[in-house]
C-alpha cells in the first residue's frame, strides 16, 4: 500500500495535532467559563442562560464538530494501520462513518434545538390558582 505523503498520510498526521492543540484550548476555556466564572456553581438555569445566545451555541456545535472529527478521524487512522483484511477494513470504516455522524448528528440537535424553559411565574403570582 502506498504511504507517501499523496496518500493523505502527511494532511492526517497535521490535522490531528493542529485539531488536538485547538481542543485543549477548547477545553480550558469551556472549564474557564462554565467552572469558575460562575464561582464553581453549575445549574441547569446557568446553562440554559449560556445556551440561548447563538454565539455560545457556534462555540458548542464548533466544539462538538472537532471533537468528533478528531476522535473518529483517530478510530480510521488506527483501522488503516492495523487491519490487513480488506472486507474487514471496509465494515470497520463504514462503521467508524456511521457511528460519528450519528453522534454529530445527536448532538448537534441537542445543541441547536435547545430552547430555555419559560420562566414560572411564582405562585403568589399566579392569582390563587396554585393552591
Amino acid at each position: 500500500m502506498e504511504r507517501g505523503i499523496g496518500s493523505g498520510g502527511a494532511f492526517a498526521w497535521f490535522f490531528q495535532r493542529i485539531s488536538g492543540a485547538v481542543l485543549v484550548l477548547a477545553l480550558l476555556l469551556h472549564f474557564w467559563v462554565l467552572h469558575y466564572s460562575n464561582q464553581g456553581e453549575v445549574t441547569f438555569e446557568i446553562v440554559a442562560q449560556r445556551l440561548a445566545t447563538p454565539v455560545w451555541k457556534t462555540i458548542d456545535l464548533t466544539f462538538l464538530v472537532l471533537a468528533v472529527i478528531h476522535g473518529f478521524w483517530g478510530f480510521l487512522m488506527i483501522v488503516r494501520d492495523y487491519v490487513h483484511s480488506k472486507n474487514m477494513r471496509l465494515f470497520l470504516v463504514a462503521a467508524v462513518w456511521t457511528v460519528g455522524l450519528v453522534i454529530a448528528v445527536m448532538g448537534a440537535l441537542t445543541i441547536i434545538g435547545f430552547h430555555p424553559p419559560l420562566p414560572v411565574a411564582p405562585p403568589e403570582q399566579l392569582g390563587g390558582m396554585v393552591q
